[in-house]
C-alpha cells in the first residue's frame, strides 16, 4: 500500500534525526565548520530522499524508503573527483586601432565576464539575498535550506523548492547538469562541498554571477546590465539590481521585457527580502518597490565596419593557432572571449566611406570597393568592401576579382625595368599593331582611341595608356616575367603567363592590387598586408602577435623609376584631371574592354590605396550613362572617390618624397649597315634599342639594311627607337663603273677614286 506524503515526511525527518527538539535547536543556531561538514551527509541524505520521492511518485512508498540511510551514507562518501570547472563562454570584441570596439561576437551566449570587484555590493546581496541568504556561512551544502525545501515540496507533492546553494547551483549549472536523479544530486553535494574547500567565496560568487542565465540568450550580470537597462554593471542601482537577480531562477519567467508584470512581482520580492537580511532598509525597498521597472531591450551593436569585421574573422578562422578544427576556431571566436586588436584607422576608414558615399550617391550607382594600406608596415588602414552588408555579405575589396585593365599595365612596366630595359625604350604605337604568337598566329592590339599615338618612349606610353606600346614590351620581355613580378609585389591570384596581362586581362582583387602598389611606394619593399595586430584570450595570454613581414622585392632603382613613371600618370597623364591631391602621388587609371570594370590604384609614401568601380553581379552590366558620363572610366568616379580618401587621409600629414630615379641612361647605336634585317634587329635589340623597319628601293639583296637613323656611332638614350632603311631588291643594279683612265700623274684625286668604288653608293 503506498503512503501519504505526510507519513514519508516524518519517516525521513525521523531517519535524518530531525524529530529532536534539541537537534532542531542545533540546527538553528550557527555551527563551527567542523560541525557543519558533520551535518552536511545529513543534509544530502535528506534532499536526495525528496528528490527521490519526486521522481519517483508512483512508486510504493515502501520501495522508497528501501534505500535505506546506510547506502546512501556510501554513495556520499569517497573522493568527488577532480573539481575543475570548465572555462565559461565569453564573447569576443574586436577593436580599432586606437582602442574603439567596432563589433561584438557572441554565439549563443551573450557574455562578457565581470570580475566581483567590478560589480556593485548592492547587486551582490541582491542576489545573495534571494538565492542563498547563508552564502557566506555555509561549505557548500545548506542544511537548513535543504529541510525546508524537503517541507514544502512534501506539502506540494511536486517539486517548489531546490534547497540548493549558490555553489551548489554553480556546480549543477557547470559541471553535472539538472537531470532529476538520486546520483547527480549527490555528486551536486560532494562537488560543492569540494569546491568550497579550494576556492574562496568571492571567486564562487563571481563565476556563478558571471555564469548565470539571465534570458534573451543573455548570460552573466556584465551583458544582462547591458542589455537591459543599456549601462554597465558598474553603474547599476537597487531596483536594477533587484530586478535582475530576481530573474537568476526562472529566466523565462521573470525576465522583464516579456512578462513585466511577473517580473515587477519578482523583484519586489528581492527588494523584500534584501530588507530582511538588512542589506536595505524597509523604507529603501518600499520605495524601490514603487518604481517603474525601466527595461527595455538593448541587444549587441551591429558592427561598426561589418565587411572589415567579417575579414578579420575569416582570417582567425584559418588559423590552426585557433584551434585544429574550423568548430573550434569558430568556437574560439564567439565564445573565447578574444580581444582582437586590428589595424583598422576609424578616421581613415570614416574618410573611405565618405568619399564612397559622396562619389556615388544615388540609388542606381554601381558598386565601389576601396582598400588603403600602410606602405611601410602592411598595415590594412580601411576597407570598403561594397555599398550595403544588409544586401550583400560578399566583400568586394578582397573576395571580388575583376579584370583590372590599364591598372595592371605597371607590373609589365617593373618587370622590364627589372630586366634592365631602358625607360627610355621607344616604340612607335600604331593601333592596331600585329604581334606575332607561337604557333604562327598574331595578336590584333588597338589602341583606346583606335588610332596611333606616334613613338613614344615607356613614360609617355604609361602616361597615356597605350596599348600598342605595352603589347610590344610584354612580348619583347615574355609575359613569365611580369607573372613573377607581379608575384614578387604582392598579386596572391594564379595569373596565366599571356600576353595579354599587359592590357590587364588576370583577374586580381583590391586588397591584393593595393598591396602590390604599396612595394612601389615603399622603395621596392613589400609588406606583407595584415589586419589584426594581436590577438588574447580571455585570460590576457595572448594567442597570435602578427609580427611585420617586410622584404626587399625589387631594386630600389627600378621602384624610384617606377614611381616617377607613374608620377606622370597622375601630373600629366590619364589621372590628371581628378588625381591630384596637393602633394606627390603616383598611381594608374584602368578600364576594362565594354566598360565592365574602372580603376583607379596610386600610393604616396604613406599610403596605397585602390579604388574599383562596377556592378558586382554580372560583367554584362557597363558603366554606361552615370552621372551624366557616357561611359566611366579609371580616371572619372574612380579617381574622384580615390581622391576624396586620399587627400582626407593626408590631412596634417608631412608632405613626404619620392626617391629621385636614377638618370636614363645614354647608348651608342651600333652600326649594322649592309646587315639582314632580321640580323641588325636582334643587335639594336639586344643593345636595348628598339627597331623601325621600312623597305626602300635598292639594288642590294631584298632585306638589306641600306641605312640607319641615328647614324652609327651616335650617342642617344638609351632604349631611343632606331629606324631601319632596308632594300626591296627591286632597283636595276647600276651600270658597271668605266675603266679608269692611266693615271696622269700625282695630281689625280684619290677621294674621287674611293668614292666611286664604296659600296652601296647612290643610284
Amino acid at each position: 500500500m503506498t503512503r501519504s506524503p505526510h507519513a514519508l515526511r516524518a519517516r525521513i525527518v525521523a531517519a535524518a534525526g530531525l524529530d529532536d527538539p534539541a537537534a532542531s535547536r542545533r540546527l538553528r543556531r550557527r555551527r563551527r565548520p567542523g560541525e557543519i561538514a558533520g551535518r552536511l551527509l545529513v543534509g544530502i541524505v535528506v534532499i536526495a530522499m525528496t528528490g527521490l520521492l519526486i521522481s519517483t511518485a508512483a512508486l510504493p512508498g515502501a520501495a522508497l524508503l528501501g534505500r535505506t540511510v546506510g547506502e546512501l551514507v556510501k554513495r556520499f562518501g569517497g573522493d568527488p573527483g577532480a573539481v575543475d570547472l570548465p572555462a565559461i563562454a565569453q564573447r569576443s570584441v574586436v577593436l580599432a586601432r586606437g582602442g574603439e570596439v567596432i563589433a561584438t561576437l557572441a554565439g549563443p551566449e551573450n557574455r562578457v565576464y565581470v570580475p566581483l570587484g567590478k560589480v556593485p555590493p548592492i547587486a551582490q546581496q541582491a542576489v545573495i539575498a534571494i538565492e542563498d541568504a547563508h552564502f557566506y556561512e555555509h561549505h557548500g551544502v545548506a542544511l537548513g535550506g535543504l529541510v525546508r525545501a524537503l517541507f514544502a515540496n512534501a506539502r506540494a507533492g511536486a517539486v517548489r523548492q531546490g534547497g540548493s546553494t549558490i555553489t551548489q547551483q554553480l556546480v549543477k549549472n557547470m559541471l553535472v547538469g539538472n537531470k532529476q536523479t538520486l546520483d547527480r544530486k549527490i555528486q551536486e553535494a560532494k562537488l560543492a562541498v569540494a569546491l568550497e574547500r579550494r576556492m574562496s567565496k568571492r571567486k564562487i560568487l563571481e563565476l556563478y554571477l558571471n555564469e548565470a542565465y539571465f534570458g534573451r540568450g543573455v548570460y552573466g550580470l556584465g551583458a544582462a546590465a547591458e542589455f537591459y537597462f543599456g549601462k554597465d554593471v558598474t553603474k547599476l542601482g537597487l531596483t536594477e539590481s533587484a530586478l535582475l537577480a530576481g530573474i537568476i531562477k526562472a529566466p523565462n519567467d521573470w525576465e522583464p521585457i516579456g512578462n513585466p508584470k511577473a517580473a515587477r512581482g519578482r523583484r519586489n520580492l528581492v527588494l523584500k527580502r534584501m530588507a530582511d537580511e538588512g542589506y536595505v532598509t524597509r523604507a529603501q525597498a518600499e520605495r524601490a518597490a514603487r518604481r517603474p521597472l525601466g527595461a527595455s531591450p538593448h541587444p549587441l551593436p551591429k558592427p561598426v565596419e561589418p565587411y572589415f569585421v567579417e575579414y578579420v574573422k575569416s582570417q582567425i578562422q584559418r588559423d590552426p593557432r585557433f584551434g585544429a578544427t574550423r568548430q573550434e576556431r569558430a568556437d574560439a571566436i564567439f565564445r573565447g572571449g578574444l580581444r582582437i586588436e586590428t589595424t583598422l584607422d576609424l578616421r581613415l576608414q570614416k574618410a573611405a566611406r565618405d568619399a564612397v558615399d559622396e562619389v556615388l550617391d544615388r540609388p542606381a550607382d554601381p558598386a565601389a570597393a576601396l582598400v588603403s594600406i600602410d606602405p611601410g608596415t602592411g598595415a590594412v588602414r580601411a576597407m570598403v568592401g561594397g555599398n550595403d552588408f544588409s544586401k550583400s555579405k560578399y566583400n568586394l575589396a578582397v573576395q571580388g576579382r575583376r579584370q583590372a585593365g590599364s591598372a595592371f599595365k605597371p607590373f609589365t612596366m617593373v618587370a622590364a625595368l627589372d630586366a634592365g630595359v631602358s625607360p627610355g625604350l621607344t616604340f612607335d604605337t600604331p593601333s592596331p599593331v600585329m604581334i606575332p604568337m607561337p604557333g604562327g598566329k598574331t595578336w590584333k592590339v588597338e589602341n583606346y582611341s583606335h588610332r596611333g599615338e606616334g613613338t613614344l618612349d615607356m613614360r609617355r606610353a604609361t602616361e597615356l595608356s597605350v596599348n600598342s606600346y605595352y603589347a610590344q614590351l610584354i612580348s619583347r620581355i615574355g609575359p613569365e616575367r611580369v607573372v613573377a613580378i607581379a608575384r614578387r609585389m604582392g598579386i596572391q591570384n594564379k595569373i596565366q603567363p599571356y600576353l595579354s596581362l599587359a592590357l590587364g586581362t588576370a583577374e586580381v582583387s583590391p586588397f591584393e592590387v593595393a598591396s602590390a602598389y604599396a612595394t612601389l611606394a615603399a622603395g621596392g619593399v613589400h609588406c606583407r598586408p595584415f589586419a589584426i595586430v594581436s590577438v588574447t584570450n580571455a585570460l590576457g595570454e595572448e594567442l597570435m602577435r602578427d609580427d611585420q613581414e617586410c622584404a626587399r622585392a625589387l631594386d630600389p632603382q627600378v621602384a624610384a623609376q617606377a614611381d616617377a613613371i607613374l608620377r606622370g600618370v597622375i601630373e600629366r597623364g590619364t589621372g590628371r584631371r581628378n588625381g591630384k591631391i596637393g602633394r606627390p602621388a603616383a598611381g594608374k587609371t584602368g578600364t576594362t574592354d565594354d566598360y565592365a570594370d574602372a580603376w583607379f590604384v596610386g600610393f604616396t609614401p604613406q599610403f596605397s590605396t585602390a579604388v574599383w568601380l562596377g556592378f558586382p553581379e554580372s560583367t554584362e552590366h557597363k558603366l554606361h550613362n552615370i552621372h551624366g558620363l557616357p561611359d566611366v572610366f579609371g580616371g572619372s568616379l574612380p579617381a574622384m572617390i580615390w581622391n576624396r580618401y586620399m587627400r582626407a587621409a593626408h590631412k596634417g600629414l608631412p608632405v613626404r618624397q619620392f626617391a629621385a630615379p636614377p638618370a636614363v641612361p645614354s647608348a651608342t647605336v651600333p652600326d649594322v649597315g649592309g646587315r639582314p634585317l632580321e640580323e641588325a634587329r636582334k643587335t639594336l635589340e639586344d643593345a636595348g634599342f628598339s627597331v623601325r623597319s621600312a623597305a626602300a628601293r635598292s639594288h642590294l639583296p631584298e632585306g638589306t639594311v641600306i641605312a640607319q637613323s641615328p647614324e652609327a656611332g651616335a650617342t642617344v638614350t638609351s632604349g631611343a627607337l632606331v629606324t631601319l632603311s632596308v632594300s626591296d631588291g627591286l632597283a636595276p643594279s647600276p651600270p658597271p663603273s668605266p675603266s679608269p683612265s692611266p693615271s696622269p700623274g700625282p695630281s689625280a684625286s684619290p677621294t674621287s677614286s674611293a668614292s666611286a668604288s664604296a659600296p652601296g653608293g647612290p643610284e
